[in-house]
């Protein structure tokens, strides 16, 4: 770790995390709208990039650097001021005659979450209320990740992570691929509570999946469900313009096609991994034991839990071994019109063997649609959503026990809300609370 002090009387410096900027004197913009004065500091995390341009009269500067980062100084002839076109937008928003609502879409790494911030700080900077809807799941600000979530903000910030999340929608995984429908009912739901809200402005911050045909419908089901009044691409190297030229034409949505700041940095893979885990970690920090009583709630998102417990029949598990050769322990067995649930000791795999030989098998002689079969331990550490009896989320944690004999779950969580837990909503990632280490849910529920 070292120190730097910078003055600044034209320019800007640009600073790599990990670092802290400290205001030793003067007046400072950053390139995310916020104003800092003498003595106020901003932290920038790893994998993040912050650019600092003073005001009129120059400013002095400290640097705490940390192991890997770095900063330069800039010239104000190189392109590092705020692109006029984000300014004119923050402008178009503030002097809107409804309630604009704007949806920021672009690749990863292309400027999406300076945007929001640099637009809620300018619009906040008039006087509006501004509400934040966090759709980026697997790289969340407001909420933690595998939320949708909604902050309100009425006083600038240095990043959106200083706003509250007020509400938030459980999508479970931390991509939209293979959660489209849950990411885009949770944008919809947190566009309508910040409206609900009498909100001046809501600014829709999506996340970096923009190529194939998933990304496709995500994007273009999004604006038709939402209908924002206006979309800011972020197109970098022409990576979004299939996507505008999908929505070019609508007569209820103006486009707007932005500049992407040459500061803007790419960030690694391996950083965005250790990101998310702070953020869970964090977010856990506060955790709670809460014991829920399976009668008592309903299970959704998955198959388990929703059909009625029987003893599993000698006939089931004489089939079982002669198409498996496996005889399985069965710890708890239900039926549904659908499904058959199977929750067995181990051996879940050899079970449902290699691509699902086994399982397809073992449907057609049981004359089900669908055959679920999981490992007891594979239950331990899922993700799971906390909804009350009308489906708003209170919080996430995670399973630590699930009890058939005795009916109750036992969940290790963080509730930002103080009302009774009755819906559980399980979802496809796997996460110790302690360290934030997290991984997909291998096994279908």
């Amino acid at each position: 770790m070292r120190k730097e002090r910078v003055e600044l009387d034209s320019g800007s410096v640009r600073v790599d995390g990990p670092a802290k900027v400290r205001v030793v004197e003067g007046q400072v913009k950053t390139s995310r709208g916020s104003e800092l004065g003498s003595g106020d500091e901003v932290v920038v995390r790893r994998g993040d990039r912050i650019t600092i341009t003073p005001e009129e009269d120059g400013a002095e500067l400290e640097l705490i650097l940390g192991t890997g980062a770095k900063y330069s100084t800039v010239e104000e002839e190189e392109g590092l001021e705020t692109p006029s076109d984000w300014v004119d937008l923050a402008e178009e928003l503030a002097e809107y005659s409804g309630t604009p609502v704007c949806m920021i879409i672009g690749p990863q790494d292309s400027g999406k979450t300076t945007l929001a911030t640099f637009l809620a700080n300018e619009l906040v900077d008039r006087g509006l209320r501004v509400g934040i809807v966090d759709a980026d799941i697997g790289q969340s600000d407001v909420g933690p990740p595998a939320v949708v979530s909604l902050g309100i903000m009425e006083e600038p910030v240095h990043e959106l992570s200083e706003v509250e999340m007020r509400h938030g929608y459980f999508v479970g995984s931390i991509t939209p691929s293979g959660h489209l429908l849950q990411t885009t009912v949770g944008t919809r739901r947190m566009v309508d509570l910040a409206l609900a809200e009498n909100v001046d402005a809501v600014l829709i911050d999506t996340s970096g999946m923009v190529h194939g045909g998933p990304a496709r419908a995500l994007k273009l089901h999004k604006i038709d469900v939402i209908r924002p009044t206006h979309v800011a691409f972020l197109d970098k190297e022409g990576q979004v313009s299939h996507i505008k030229r999908m929505v070019r034409s609508l007569d209820y949505v103006k486009v707007h096609d932005l500049t992407v700041p040459d500061a803007v940095k790419e960030v690694e893979r391996a950083d965005r991994i250790r990101r998310r885990e702070r953020i869970l970690r964090e977010f856990f920090e506060d955790r709670e034991e809460v014991e829920l009583d399976l009668d008592e709630i309903s299970i959704q998102r998955s198959f388990l839990g929703t059909g009625e417990p029987e003893e599993p029949e000698d006939e089931l598990i004489s089939l079982i071994k002669a198409v498996s050769d496996v005889e399985p322990e069965i710890v708890h067995f239900e039926r549904s019109p659908d499904a058959l649930v199977l929750i067995v000791k181990d051996e879940a795999g050899r079970i449902v063997g290699k691509g699902g030989r086994h399982a397809k098998e073992l449907k057609k002689l049981l004359g089900v649609r669908e055959l679920v079969v999981v490992n007891e331990d594979e239950l331990e550490g899922l993700l799971v959503g906390l909804c009350d009896g009308v489906g708003d989320l209170l919080g996430i944690g995670v399973i630590q026990e699930l009890d058939f004999e005795d009916g109750r779950m036992v969940v290790e969580g963080r509730l930002i809300h103080d009302r009774a837990v009755k819906v559980v909503q399980f979802g496809s990632l796997k996460v110790d609370p302690e360290t934030g280490e997290h991984e997909p849910m291998r096994v279908r529920m």
